[in-house]
């Protein structure tokens, strides 16, 4: 029997939604570890690993000795040098938190269309007014030479990668073309052992820059 309450799948689900698969996913094991040790890191993986793939990769690496991810966003920076705009897909509110701060002269906007139902004004509120908001309807209008896009990735295998199913929704020969930079910031750095329920399949070939973790 499980030492973890009924109540952590529903609370795990809440904070993937708002925070992101593996942002939530490191808070948990930590959390977690501080109460039990790996043995409860175990469970926790073991408890919701099949239907969280990404909670089961850092749990996976946690167990492997590492005690938090990558976050440095300098590459990212780079990545964006010269542009004014950048538009997000999908949230990762541990590496949001150290990039937004950072792009002082860029305008960062947060596209409001993703795998899990998020209250997206309460996301946005978190950054002082730098992060805006844009729906898919309308994301086009960002577009522009000194525009950007940027996704999370979640591990890689050869070519391929995984990636939040609204950026299957955005990516397409158009966008490529209308935007300077597409970059990918692979925020799990990790395989994951499962099948990677709530992501999609998609080729590094559509990046113009990739960020390892």
């Amino acid at each position: 029997m499980t030492r973890l309450g009924p109540g952590v799948a529903q609370a795990f689900h809440v904070a993937a939604a708002e925070l992101g698969m593996c942002s939530a996913a490191w808070l948990f094991v930590r959390e977690v570890a501080d109460e039990g040790g790996d043995p409860l890191v175990e469970e926790l993986r073991d408890f919701l690993g099949r239907d969280y793939p990404v909670l089961d990769a850092v749990a996976a690496k946690w167990l492997a000795g590492a005690r938090a991810p990558v976050t440095d966003p300098g590459p990212v920076i780079a990545a964006c040098a010269g542009a004014a705009r950048l538009l997000v897909v999908g949230v990762e509110t541990t590496f949001l938190d150290v990039l937004v701060p950072r792009l002082v002269w860029t305008e960062v906007s947060l596209l409001t269309h993703g795998a899990f139902a998020v209250d997206w004004d309460r996301v946005a509120s978190n950054y002082a007014g730098r992060l805006h908001t844009v729906d898919i309807a309308s994301f086009q209008r960002l577009a522009g030479r000194r525009s950007a896009l940027l996704t999370f990735l979640y591990g890689a295998r050869g070519e391929t990668t995984w990636v939040d199913p609204a950026w299957l929704r955005v990516i397409g020969p158009d966008v490529r073309t209308q935007f300077r930079s597409i970059i990918g910031w692979d925020v799990l750095a990790s395989v994951m052992y499962v099948y990677p329920r709530w992501l999609c399949e998609t080729s590094l070939a559509d990046f113009s820059h990739v960020v390892p973790g």
